[in-house]
């Protein structure tokens, strides 16, 4: 039990509905299906589409990486998360459907709407978890935690599998793979309903001061954290290490699709059947970890996730072929919902409740950086080098430096100071 009490087996099943309803749109439109549409149908060039695909998630990262920490403190004084929540999965799903309308050469709407889209995501996804602390005691977070990734994965298969029929019965005509945005959308948008019916806001408002703006009062609550956070050691330096591994988690995510089809020469069919598969294989990643985290601990969980990211990078450099490629895919699987779910509630575990939303957007912020860096450097060294296949490599380089900078991580005295936070706040 956490200081706001135990949480009903439906809100947490709200709660991680949200990870399944989101999947879609980062599993069909930034891995899977409309990433490699926008460099082979909207750009038509390998080079330049890898680098436009770039700078348009770069940017959006950026954006979200800027913001999310204020308006996550606007959201604890004003106890407003789930509102904030739910107008960001609005923007997410109305931009993902609006994809529908991209065509050959509407590189620039394709832009601007992919972006716009994955802002709305990324903050509802910083939203989403900052309910974790409330949700979960410590000694279950790990296990919830890993219960909603496992969720997610189990969302992306079905939306991906939704695709893979609309492409089997009506073809993959450019007008079909349209429809498969749109009904990304519409999946995102029934599927995250019971979020809204079911989990609670906890924490109660605070009164605005006189004659100060919202944007005041977060900007002001977010240098008020930066102070506090000479206590939160632990939490810093986990968030730099995240950062590091994030670069490469981020790099895969984003282009592992474009990289099945130009490198390995996989079809359109082959990506879709591929990404199914390893969507079990994350799901059971994430939920199987969960409990190996609660065992073990975060901090040794994700270095195994981190051992294993080294081995899927050689495995993709390395791939002669489909069939090794197969192998790496499901390795990937295995670790990328483990890894992030691990570190969500290693977060989670370093935050004071009263902090949720705005060490959640830190966390963002590390996050959407590292996603920021990992692809505009991929994107750019794909350019330098003319080779997708060279640029792996640095990703690689990502996992190595998370991996040594995980042993420096004190995992009970990040916990410790939460507690004394608390205290010293009663």
């Amino acid at each position: 039990m956490n200081k706001y009490g135990k949480a009903s087996k439906r809100e947490i099943f709200g709660w991680a509905m949200f990870d399944f309803a989101n999947s879609s749109f980062t599993t069909v439109i930034i891995t899977v299906v409309f990433s490699a549409y926008f460099v082979s149908h909207v750009v038509g060039d390998d080079v330049l589409g890898v680098k436009y695909w770039g700078w348009s998630l770069s940017a959006a990262n950026l954006l979200v990486m800027l913001a999310g920490p204020v308006v996550g403190a606007v959201a604890d004084f004003t106890a407003s998360k789930k509102r904030f929540l739910f107008l960001s999965y609005i923007v997410c799903v109305l931009f993902t459907a609006l994809l529908f309308f991209v065509g050959k050469g509407d590189v620039l709407m394709a832009i601007v709407f992919v972006a716009v889209a994955h802002i709305g995501f990324s903050a509802g996804e910083n939203f989403c978890s900052s309910f974790l602390p409330e949700i979960a005691s410590p000694q279950v977070m790990g296990k919830i935690s890993g219960y909603g990734w496992a969720f997610g994965y189990i969302g992306g298969l079905l939306s991906l599998s939704i695709c893979f029929l609309i492409f089997k019965v009506f073809g993959q005509a450019e007008l079909q793979l349209r429809f498969a945005f749109l009904s990304t959308a519409i999946f995102f948008l029934l599927s995250a309903i019971p979020t809204f019916l079911w989990l609670k806001e906890r924490t109660p408002p605070q009164t605005k001061p006189a004659g100060q703006s919202y944007f005041h009062i977060g900007y002001g609550r977010v240098m008020d954290t930066f102070a506090d956070l000479k206590g939160f050691g632990e939490l810093i330096k986990f968030l730099f290490v995240f950062f590091l591994f994030s670069c490469g988690i981020s790099t895969i995510v984003s282009f592992s699709a474009i990289y099945a089809e130009s490198v390995v020469g996989f079809s359109k069919s082959d990506t879709l059947l591929f990404f199914i598969i390893v969507q079990v294989s994350s799901s059971l990643g994430a939920f199987a970890f969960g409990f190996i985290e609660d065992r073990l601990g975060a901090k040794k969980t994700i270095a195994i996730t981190l051992v294993i990211w080294l081995a899927v990078v050689a495995g993709a450099w390395w791939s002669p072929g489909k069939a090794v490629f197969w192998v790496v895919g499901n390795l990937a699987g295995l670790a990328i919902g483990s890894s992030q779910s691990s570190s969500r509630a290693l977060v989670g575990l370093f935050t004071p409740p009263s902090k949720s939303a705005e060490f959640f957007g830190l966390w963002g912020l590390s996050g959407k950086l590292a996603a920021t860096v990992g692809i505009y450097s991929f994107s750019m060294m794909t350019a330098i080098s003319g080779s997708m296949r060279s640029a792996i490599l640095l990703t690689g380089l990502f996992f190595l430096l998370g991996l040594i900078g995980i042993f420096f991580i004190n995992e009970e005295e990040g916990k410790m100071c939460a507690r004394r936070y608390v205290n010293h706040r009663i």
